[in-house]
């Protein structure tokens, strides 16, 4: 028998992988997605089924979560699925919520869905999932609503991207601080940020911030944080991410969630590609004329970035039209459409 989401508190269950996962293209973006939408919804309770690489239970922890269950890291599919069932019946769970980079997601969503109301969240251009529920924010896809193959309803488009709530409210600063921004999500696998801070320092009107993420460990750059520099300060992560945005004239970070971060908050950026996959995500902004594509961290990237902190050292900034682009609001949408799904 089913009944309707909005007429019980929900017991949610997000599956997750990430952390220190080196050569996985893993990161701490999903996990950081999950956390969005998780303060936002109107549940019951909040459980986390983690793949944990190193780091992610401790922001999990850090952000007020409890209910966290720990699984094998590479766990095989049918163990996947075998522990995640074992997890609903026992925490009676009436939602799943699948974010996690590979080629698994398939089986555990049709396998799953036949006992539990099942959602996917996923990235570029991939909606063919077996699930009662699709979110893919990609800059890619045209805003709407469309069935797959499955008959599956897909909310697709940057309408739909997952954010913090800080981001419903945009009230721009006009006098801002920094030069540059910089931020490599929680991971920052291939040391990007040390190869931006050794081009900064080289130009003395550029100054600014790198937040190197709270399981990146650079450290080289570790040792700077405690060297209080004036001119470029190094973070280790942020209460409030909104705010630093807000601050700054451009931004540099790879091809995940900061991106639509930037946009939403109207602030220009470049795109350095950690992984091979967000080396679409990186063409698409350029595409379309809404972002700089610097490619991957390779032996040309210090003279690109020199080029282009020389411009900005002379307030020579990139303007880009994000008007419409990314509002703030998608986690809200989102929301809206996972409380009208019948729980199974």
């Amino acid at each position: 028998m089913k009944s309707n989401s909005k007429s019980i508190k929900l017991n949610v269950l997000f599956r997750v992988s990430g952390g220190r996962a080196i050569g996985k293209e893993l990161g701490m973006g999903h996990v950081y997605r999950c956390i969005n939408l998780a303060k936002q919804l109107e549940v019951n309770s909040i459980n986390f089924a983690i793949e944990d690489y190193g780091g992610v239970i401790q922001v999990l922890k850090s952000h007020n979560f409890k209910n966290i269950f720990r699984l094998k890291k590479k766990i095989s599919i049918d163990d996947d699925i075998k522990n995640i069932k074992k997890i609903i019946q026992k925490n009676n769970i009436h939602l799943l919520i699948i974010d996690k980079y590979d080629r698994s997601v398939k089986k555990i969503s049709k396998e799953l869905r036949k006992v539990i109301t099942t959602i996917v969240i996923s990235d570029l251009k991939k909606i063919d999932y077996n699930a009662d529920l699709i979110i893919n924010g990609f800059i890619g896809f045209k805003n709407s609503i469309i069935k797959n193959r499955f008959d599956s309803k897909c909310l697709i488009g940057p309408k739909y991207q997952i954010l913090s709530k800080n981001y419903q409210t945009n009230k721009r600063n006009k006098k801002k601080k920094n030069t540059l921004l910089e931020k490599f999500g929680g991971f920052d696998e291939n040391n990007i940020s040390e190869i931006i801070y050794k081009e900064m320092i080289k130009i003395p009107k550029i100054n600014g911030k790198i937040i190197i993420g709270p399981v990146t460990n650079n450290q080289k750059l570790r040792k700077i944080i405690s060297k209080k520099q004036e001119k470029i300060q190094i973070i280790s992560h942020v209460k409030n991410l909104k705010n630093e945005i807000q601050n700054t004239k451009f931004g540099v970070c790879s091809g995940g969630i900061t991106t639509y971060e930037f946009a939403a908050l109207n602030v220009p950026f470049g795109i350095i590609c950690q992984y091979k996959h967000q080396k679409q995500t990186a063409k698409e902004w350029s595409k379309r004329n809404l972002a700089i594509n610097l490619g991957f961290p390779n032996k040309n990237l210090p003279k690109k970035l020199s080029r282009l902190l020389i411009g900005l050292s002379v307030n020579k900034y990139p303007k880009f039209n994000y008007e419409k682009i990314v509002d703030g609001l998608g986690t809200k949408r989102v929301v809206k459409e996972i409380m009208k799904l019948p729980i199974k």
